[in-house]
């Protein structure tokens, strides 16, 4: 199951957190910003576990954050009814990006990974994500389909974190890229295909509108 399939029982249990951030008049784009913050911050403890591999203890609760912190920016946009949306979506997606940029750099450059599989992994995910959005801006939607989507790296991040730690086998960091570089690959092609098939469809309405 995806994590992804979650989602709304994900945003019910958020809810009432929406509601404070919306009584206190906190912006989405600031939502955005602390959830950059916050993966500054897993970046960090992940390169410095090199040190002290209890650092990683703090992983699964900084992705939770984030990934909450992701689905909040949305829910209180459509609460408040923020102006200029559009253009909060672009900056929610580049922000997003550095987030993942984040996580995925302090995990290449910690000194016990290999550093070649840790960037295939890094470049990878950037291309899921650019998959997602590709499809919007060609006149589909956005694209969440796939087995590596923002989510479940997070979520398969924080298992190979407490892997390390419950084991004591740093190596599992490399079977972690591996296996993002692998499922990336897979979701790609799932992507792919999801959107030639909705504009291929779209473009045939258009003709057949046309008639």
């Amino acid at each position: 199951m995806r994590i992804y399939s979650i989602k709304p029982k994900f945003q019910q249990l958020l809810n009432p957190v929406k509601t404070l951030f919306v009584k206190l008049k906190i912006h989405p784009t600031t939502i955005n910003l602390l959830a950059l913050l916050i993966s500054i911050i897993g970046g960090i403890l992940l390169y410095y576990s090199a040190n002290n591999l209890l650092l990683l203890i703090y992983i699964p609760f900084i992705a939770f954050i984030r990934t909450a912190l992701n689905a909040l920016d949305g829910m209180v946009a459509r609460e408040m009814k923020v102006e200029n949306q559009k253009f909060g979506e672009v900056l929610n997606e580049f922000i997003d990006r550095l987030s993942d940029s984040a996580f995925f750099i302090g995990a290449s450059l910690v000194a016990y990974a290999n550093q070649t599989l840790g960037l295939l992994s890094f470049i990878s995910v950037l291309l899921v994500s650019y998959l997602g959005i590709i499809g919007k801006s060609a006149g589909g939607s956005r694209q969440y389909l796939g087995l590596m989507g923002k989510a479940d790296r997070m979520f398969w991040l924080s298992v190979a974190a407490v892997a390390i730690l419950i084991w004591n086998n740093t190596q599992i960091i490399n079977w972690f890229f591996m296996f993002v570089i692998i499922f990336s690959i897979i979701t790609m092609f799932q992507r792919f295909k999801a959107i030639k098939k909705e504009l291929y469809i779209s473009e045939k309405n258009k003709k057949q509108n046309k008639r």
